[in-house]
């Protein structure tokens, strides 16, 4: 019997521990939630549909407690000079238990660019067989890359390319639609309206490429994209 009543007991006293660490745990902020702030945060940076993106917040420490909040956190970033993958967030509480953590985010962000399907040759124009597209993460892409095949066919590598390497411009010869100092047309474009200047090309360039020129009005030089032979567009 004595036995039956210290077991009792010792269920009695575990139970009341357990309840009251349930009940002092309420009152601690969920970290899910504070990650959660700053990841839906860091979502609204990105923009673009056609990427795949994904999002990784840093550690918290699991022996964290701070005070639950009363009302939804406020996320803002730390620096405005944070570029668009890597960013430290300040998320905040801003009632009665006020407090504030930082949290390192990485946004790393996908999209396909054209890869060679095989060794390519010098001087070899390249056929729809020796490329295949692949998804690479823009952040570690040091150079510019093709995401479409309509710029790449045809297109003659300066020098052998091993299969795998994403294909740059740099790679290959331009296959010039521009040539430098040739006068052009420059389509700008601002809401929804389209404006055509006249323009000075200043290097050679291909469908496709990025390439500097003046406007002949305003002597101004601009980043453009050639869109066809004779043809850029900037966007205002």
């Amino acid at each position: 019997m004595q036995d039956f009543v210290k077991h009792f007991k010792h269920l009695i006293f575990t139970c009341i521990v357990v309840l009251a660490g349930q009940s002092q745990a309420s009152e601690f902020q969920p970290l899910d939630d504070i990650r959660k702030a700053a990841t839906d945060f860091a979502a609204q940076r990105i923009t673009t549909s056609n990427q795949n993106s994904s999002i990784e917040t840093g550690r918290l420490d699991p022996r964290l407690r701070l005070k639950k909040c009363q009302q939804p956190l406020t996320v803002s970033p730390l620096s405005q000079r944070n570029n668009s993958a890597n960013m430290t967030l300040i998320v905040k509480c801003e009632t009665s238990n006020r407090w504030t953590i930082y949290i390192p985010v990485k946004i790393k962000t996908y999209i396909s660019v054209a890869v060679a399907n095989r060794p390519l040759s010098r001087h070899s124009p390249i056929s729809q067989d020796d490329i295949r597209f692949e998804q690479r993460e823009i952040s570690r892409l040091s150079r510019r890359y093709f995401e479409n095949p309509d710029n790449l066919i045809g297109r003659l590598p300066k020098r052998s390319l091993t299969k795998g390497s994403v294909i740059s411009p740099r790679d290959l010869d331009i296959k010039k639609v521009i040539s430098k100092g040739s006068r052009i047309s420059i389509l700008a474009e601002t809401g929804g309206i389209s404006v055509r200047m006249p323009g000075l090309a200043l290097s050679d360039a291909g469908k496709g490429d990025r390439i500097q020129v003046q406007n002949l009005s305003s002597k101004r030089k601009l980043q453009a994209t050639v869109i066809a032979p004779g043809l850029v567009k900037v966007t205002m």
